[in-house]
């Protein structure tokens, strides 16, 4: 029994963890004792949170079942009482966790816990010795129910000294309320609470040893592995190598710091699954069959031994080269614990041996790929055109020829430079760019869709026609781009080449400067698109353009919000005709700019009549913001129409953003400024880069269609729209998922943390006329609410 003091009086000291009355001196020590505070400290407050909702529905019902034969006063202020501490209880449990300090303030928190479950413990064995008197049969049993569970609830509680400040009260007002049973008490019932509150008792210190026991275990095999330690960081500070290792679940452990200045990561960057958080988005993308990262994935997966295993990485943008070393631990029953293995970079060795084959293979002046290279990917692009389709793009530049006899040669090799920097700016890293002599160039790109290739010429046209600046000379040359599709125009190198010729050959003779697609009835197609441009300068005077609105949903409150507006055109003989059609043909006319104009117009005039919570979108041609006047004319159209600037959103793609210059940022700054909101559309399926997100004001992403089509059926679909969405609200953007058209889809963007979609699932396109009646009906947009959402 004086054991039992003795230990029962280590654990009331002040709440303080008997741990801190043991001798240790080393610093892994101290720092589990942090560790075993901070722990009850979070335990305690999880436990709270369960207690004062439980604690409340008890209380309620309990106040509920006596309520109807009448509760002295006293009663009512305990109830109320009671209900207070719980719920401020609950209140300052999410203030608690919160806190940076808790780890700090554990102490002071834990005192502050004793105290208010001493005064609950106090509050209820108050209440149920006033109850007890006044309780009939029923009444007595529910008491005595109540009085075994606030009883047990303390085993759940640490330290003992918490554990005992409500134990105690609450036992003692049980043991007294029980003899005050009427008309008499049982002598067993006594007895057996009496029993069972001794058990209580017993758990809370048994449980609180093991706590205890289960710590100084943590710490003394801390203190074993110590000499270890020292020994690999000696190692590690004066060799070039570095050490790793993993647990069990392949989560890279103890970082050292040569690892940390080889990778330029934190310790807090490094902490995740091997070999993911070493090698970053090589180990997650780069799978392909005989991969270095594949070799490596299927060594962890099979856990075998690896050594001198050469991996790629990425380092601040870098890419370097490094060779691991790693052998799988087993513990003595034969289970996996983990791999212990060395890195080395190797990159400046393999570097040297890259740079011989690369010469071989590439050209020395724009180090573009040579003919060699060339030949090769188009051999293989057209023995996998069947299942992976592919165009050939052939590029010849216009009066090169003068350039070197009026200027030399020096500035010719110069503007070849530059025109092989400007193609690579204007193509994927998986597209093949390559000079094949001279002035002639050719790009192989990883998509035979005519709108892709289509924007790809254009965008090479228009920045290789851009100006160039030597030694104070201006100099300027155009380019002329003829293209074939694989497999539809040819299925080998050579009939590829010889129907792209023919295109680049045509594209000169219409007047250079332009691209043309093979196409065995070229002249029938361009008499057609000629007809085409001719019927759109018409367009607008005969009134055949008008608007159709999508509404924009909230995903929280299933709310329309806001609404695209989507050009149409309704051609006399054609009959509808869509923007993919006939928007190129007004860039290249020079109308697109009154046709925006127009769209903006009647957009604003529009959505003027909604409600001022409904916001309208509309698309910005990347021609439109070559135009100075933009701003002023946007400008102009909310003051004529007195539309809000907060309600309007431009949405501008990717290409408008790649073709960036101090004209478009500056008129980017001036629309947000007028508090216009701007919304990158089409994310993820362009060319730009992710740094634009930072240079830019945009308020919201859109997610393309083409991501969230298969939704939850594509891995790396998901993956990709997930990622999209936290970068997105990492920067404080709205994001909008187009093209949603299950509500599969539409849930797991709820779970994504998605905040807008849009599509067929909520309504399809619409006339105008149509979009009030939606608003006013009952301001939700559900899938089954409007017949035009389930056709």
């Amino acid at each position: 029994m004086l054991s039992w003091y003795r230990k029962l009086q280590d654990f009331w000291n002040a709440g303080r963890p008997a741990l801190q009355l043991r001798d240790f001196t080393s610093e892994a020590s101290a720092s589990v004792v942090a560790r075993l505070r901070l722990e009850r400290a979070m335990t305690i407050i999880y436990m709270l949170r369960a207690a004062a909702v439980i604690g409340c529905a008890t209380d309620l019902l309990l106040f509920a079942d006596f309520l109807k034969s009448g509760l002295p006063m006293s009663c009512i202020m305990i109830n109320g009482i009671l209900l207070a501490i719980y719920a401020d209880t609950f209140y300052r449990s999410f203030r608690w966790i919160g806190s940076r300090k808790l780890d700090i303030a554990a102490p002071w928190f834990v005192n502050s816990v004793r105290l208010r479950l001493l005064v609950l413990g106090c509050l209820w064995g108050a209440l149920v010795l006033i109850l007890m008197v006044r309780a009939n049969g029923h009444q007595q049993g529910l008491i005595y129910a109540i009085c075994v569970g606030l009883i047990s609830s303390s085993a759940l509680i640490t330290p003992v000294s918490a554990a005992f400040a409500f134990w105690v009260p609450v036992t003692f007002g049980a043991l007294l309320a029980v003899p005050l049973a009427s008309p008499g008490f049982d002598i067993f019932e006594l007895l057996c609470l009496s029993g069972y509150s001794t058990l209580i008792a017993f758990c809370i210190l048994f449980l609180n040893a093991e706590f205890i026991k289960r710590a100084q275990g943590v710490v003394q095999l801390e203190e074993s592995n110590e000499v270890i330690r020292l020994l690999l960081r000696d190692f590690e500070e004066n060799a070039s190598d570095w050490l790793w290792e993993t647990n069990g679940e392949l989560e890279l452990q103890r970082v050292s710091k040569r690892l940390m200045e080889v990778s330029r990561k934190s310790q807090e960057e490094l902490r995740g699954k091997f070999p993911q958080v070493l090698l970053g988005d090589i180990a997650k993308f780069d799978q392909r069959a005989g991969s270095p990262v594949a070799k490596l994935t299927r060594f962890i997966n099979d856990r075998s031994a690896f050594r001198d295993l050469v991996v790629p990485v990425v380092i601040g943008g870098e890419e370097r080269t490094w060779s691991l070393t790693g052998k799988p631990i087993m513990d003595k029953a034969g289970r996996f614990v983990g791999y212990h293995g060395v890195g080395s970079d190797i990159t400046a060795a393999r570097r040297s041996q890259e740079q011989i084959a690369f010469l071989a293979r590439h050209d020395s002046l724009t180090r573009l790929p040579n003919r060699v290279l060339f030949n090769e990917v188009l051999h293989n692009v057209c023995l996998r055109s069947a299942q992976e389709p592919a165009a050939l793009l052939c590029l010849d530049l216009d009066d090169f020829k003068l350039v070197n006899d009026t200027l030399g040669h020096a500035t010719g090799d110069a503007v070849l430079v530059a025109v092989g920097e400007r193609i690579r700016g204007c193509i994927r890293d998986h597209d093949t760019a390559a000079r094949l002599g001279g002035d002639e160039f050719a790009i192989i790109l990883a998509s035979s869709d005519v709108e892709e290739v289509a924007v790809v010429a254009r965008r090479l046209i228009e920045r290789i026609s851009r100006p160039y600046h030597f030694d104070g000379r201006l100099v300027e040359i155009g380019i002329s781009i003829g293209a074939s599709l694989a497999p539809k125009d040819a299925k080998t190198p050579a009939g590829l080449m010889k129907n792209a010729d023919l295109a680049l050959y045509r594209a000169k003779s219409e007047g250079r400067g332009i691209w043309r697609f093979y196409d065995p009835q070229m002249d029938e197609r361009l008499q057609d698109r000629r007809s085409l441009q001719s019927d759109l300068r018409q367009a607008l005077l005969n009134g055949e353009l008008r608007l159709d609105f999508q509404p924009i949903i909230d995903l929280v409150t299933n709310r329309m919000v806001s609404a695209e507006a989507l050009l149409r055109w309704e051609h006399p003989e054609r009959g509808v005709l869509s923007p993919a059609v006939f928007i190129p043909l007004a860039e290249e006319t020079g109308l697109i700019a009154a046709i925006g104009a127009w769209v903006l117009r009647h957009a604003c005039e529009v959505a003027a009549g909604w409600p001022e919570h409904v916001c309208v979108a509309v698309n910005l041609s990347p021609l439109q913001f070559r135009d100075s006047g933009l701003v002023a004319s946007v400008s102009e159209i909310l003051g004529e129409t007195g539309f809000a600037p907060s309600r309007l959103e431009l949405e501008i793609t990717e290409t408008t953003v790649l073709e960036t210059n101090s004209q478009t940022v500056d008129a980017l700054w001036q629309l947000h400024g007028m508090g216009v909101r701007i919304a990158l559309d089409d994310f993820g399926t362009g060319y730009s880069s992710l740094s634009y997100l930072r240079r830019f004001p945009f308020n919201k992403i859109k997610i393309d269609r083409s991501f969230i089509r298969d939704l939850g059926h594509d891995k790396d679909d998901s993956s990709i729209t997930l990622a999209i969405i936290g970068l997105a609200c990492s920067m404080n953007m709205l994001v909008t998922a187009e093209g949603v058209e299950t509500a599969e889809q539409a849930n797991m963007l709820t779970s994504f943390g998605c905040t807008q979609a849009q599509g067929y699932l909520y309504c399809r396109p619409v006339g105008a006329e149509q979009i009030p009646s939606m608003i006013l009906a009952d301001h939700q947009l559900l899938p089954a609410a409007y017949p035009s959402a389930a056709q």
